[in-house]
């Protein structure tokens, strides 16, 4: 059947003007739609039914229990032997005002709770801390070549020193930049480390206008002017560049024992020292990945995982740089990498207790909300709580 009659449906249902004829369509569309096309419904519509949360309509529930019904369905049976991994959806949706402009729309976690009363029932075990853990933000130190530093969310906007002819500003918008106009060649190289903490973010404008967006926890290390036949920095963490061309200066990032080389080009490199693998997503523009004696070409839309191996894959990009948009995105994403990124931004210890879910997750919450929120919307799920003790989370079953 077409994608009107799911279309047509909703739009009744908002009117309250469907009838018993457009409920036995939709049934019908339920068991031939594809996956995709239940996810659309939902991305279209979860907005409308989470804004009903407090005075549910009759019938949202029973749709959308529907809808999830069918897709955890459609994931087939597994092979014998094999652990199947239930996975959880979480939209994300419009909220009524602009800055609410994405979270989790909890109306689609009714499959799991359809057997109980929504209204009566109470999800979170969060106990909530005297003090809130608030979100991150512009937060980051800048170590100089002759080893003094300068904390630069506190240091004030203009000029922040002069190394050999460049000048260093710090922009109102909360950026670093490099003016290296009357910089000379031939002068000693000096290289700069900017230094991103747990909870903080920066941008940097480096000399030759490549620009570098730092995530928490992070470290780029490179010369406060570029000399010689090529651009290279060092990386620790994760960051999103977009580097500016130069076919005779090609652009280096050295980072866990590999290299990842370009021209000119927009992409994003996750390497933390806490993850099993360092990839490298590629948004425009071509990457050479390097390691070892092994090496390989990637292009727009592919990412490579490096561990052992170089393995290239083609992803949804825009989810690698989600947390550049000021969003948390899990893609098919254990509970385990979910809180380590969690931790990163809130600063925050976490602890494990019991045996915790090998569900995986996808949604997208905004960055900006307390952490109180952000655990509550995945405690939604009804397969992991939470409790808050000062700056410690535990996790439980």
């Amino acid at each position: 059947m077409g994608q009107d009659i799911p279309t047509q449906f909703f739009e009744k249902i908002k009117k309250q003007a469907s009838t018993e004829q457009d409920h036995q369509q939709f049934n019908e569309w339920l068991h031939t739609a594809s996956e995709s096309e239940l996810e659309k419904i939902l991305d279209q519509y979860g907005w409308y039914f989470q804004n009903q949360t407090d005075e549910l309509h009759p019938d949202s529930d029973r749709m959308t229990a529907a809808i999830i019904n069918r897709i955890s369905g459609s994931e087939g049976v597994a092979e014998a032997g094999e652990t199947k991994h239930k996975r959880i959806f979480l939209w994300s949706a419009f909220g009524k005002a602009a800055a609410l402009a994405m979270m989790i729309s909890s109306i689609v976690l009714f499959y799991y709770f359809k057997k109980k009363d929504v209204h009566q029932t109470t999800y979170t075990t969060v106990n909530m801390p005297v003090r809130k853990i608030v979100p991150g933000g512009n937060k980051a130190v800048l170590i100089l070549a002759d080893g003094s530093s300068i904390m630069l969310d506190s240091a004030k906007n203009g000029m922040l020193t002069t190394q050999n002819n460049v000048h260093v500003y710090k922009l109102k918008n909360g950026q670093l930049f490099y003016n290296a106009t009357a910089s000379k060649s031939n002068h000693k190289m000096a290289f700069n480390t900017i230094i991103t903490p747990r909870g903080g973010q920066y941008q940097v404008i480096l000399p030759d206008g490549s620009k570098v967006w730092l995530n928490s926890e992070s470290e780029l290390r490179y010369p406060s002017a570029f000399a010689g036949n090529q651009r290279a920095v060092e990386l620790i963490g994760e960051a999103y560049f977009e580097v500016a061309k130069d076919k005779k200066r090609p652009f280096k990032i050295s980072i866990n024992h590999m290299q990842v080389e370009v021209l000119g080009t927009h992409f994003n490199i996750m390497g933390y020292k806490d993850e099993a693998a360092t990839k490298t997503t590629l948004l425009e523009g071509s990457v050479r990945i390097i390691k070892g004696l092994s090496q390989k070409l990637i292009v727009p839309g592919e990412q490579a995982t490096v561990a052992e191996h170089i393995d290239v894959a083609s992803v949804n990009t825009e989810e690698a740089i989600e947390w550049k948009k000021g969003n948390f995105n899990f893609s098919h994403e254990k509970l385990g990498s979910i809180m380590r990124k969690v931790a990163r931004w809130y600063d925050i210890e976490v602890d494990y207790e019991g045996k915790t879910t090998n569900a995986t997750f996808v949604g997208t919450i905004p960055q900006s909300k307390n952490i109180e929120e952000v655990l509550k919307y995945l405690e939604l799920t009804g397969l992991v709580h939470f409790k808050i003790n000062e700056r410690r989370i535990t996790v439980m079953p």
